[in-house]
């Protein structure tokens, strides 16, 4: 009779557990886009994020009733003729195009990276730009920039940075920088390779080997 007992109880605690798990499996289902439940709602504030979606309407001011925004959305097209700027006020060169509009453009462009920053710096700044130069510029320029890399030298050409008759020796930080970013001849884009600061500082390294072969 005990034994009868315990077999009806387990019973019924086994039949309490199905039901409990079959009402939690309803409420854990999704109906009509809205929530589930919800536990401590008060304190649960990224469920409800405030913030506007960046392709969304845009938010309603509280005052008025009205968009903060006269068309309605909350992405706004950049105020005509600004771009991008970095410390010291100096701009880079994303607005420029790649023709010959662009590369003299480029000539006015100043190196936001400059040696006077500091010894700290500078040493930095010339170490990721020797860096720099040794992976991507010196395959086919060379190490010391006289234009016998490996590349140049099975291609058969050479095309040297850093000699006293080079004629780079003439160019500008910006107009080298804008030769890293677009390319010319048979020297491609390294755009989506070397990051802007790199570009900046290789063109910082090469001037060091200009001063050493000159």
């Amino acid at each position: 009779m005990q034994m009868h007992s315990h077999l009806h109880s387990a019973a019924r605690a086994l039949r309490a557990a199905g039901m409990l798990a079959l009402g939690l499996s309803v409420v854990a289902c999704q109906v009509d886009r809205e929530p589930n439940w919800e536990f401590a709602p008060w304190i649960n504030h990224m469920f409800f994020p405030t913030a506007a979606e960046s392709q969304g309407p845009a938010p309603v001011n509280a005052k008025t009733g009205k968009p903060v925004f006269a068309n309605g959305m909350a992405m706004q097209k950049p105020p005509a003729g600004t771009v991008p700027h970095v410390k010291n006020r100096e701009f880079w060169p994303l607005h420029l195009t790649n023709d010959d509009a662009g590369r003299k453009a480029a000539d006015a462009l100043v190196n936001p990276f400059k040696p006077a920053e500091g010894a700290a710096a500078a040493a930095g700044h010339l170490a990721r730009g020797k860096w720099g130069f040794e992976t991507f510029c010196a395959p086919c320029h060379n190490s010391n920039g006289d234009g016998a890399g490996t590349v140049a030298k099975k291609a058969g050409w050479a095309f040297p940075l850093a000699t006293k008759d080079s004629k780079v020796n003439g160019f500008s930080d910006g107009h080298i920088f804008h030769l890293i970013t677009y390319g010319r001849g048979a020297m491609p884009s390294y755009a989506s390779q070397i990051s802007q600061e790199d570009r900046w500082k290789i063109v910082l390294h090469l001037r060091e080997l200009q001063k050493q072969a000159n």
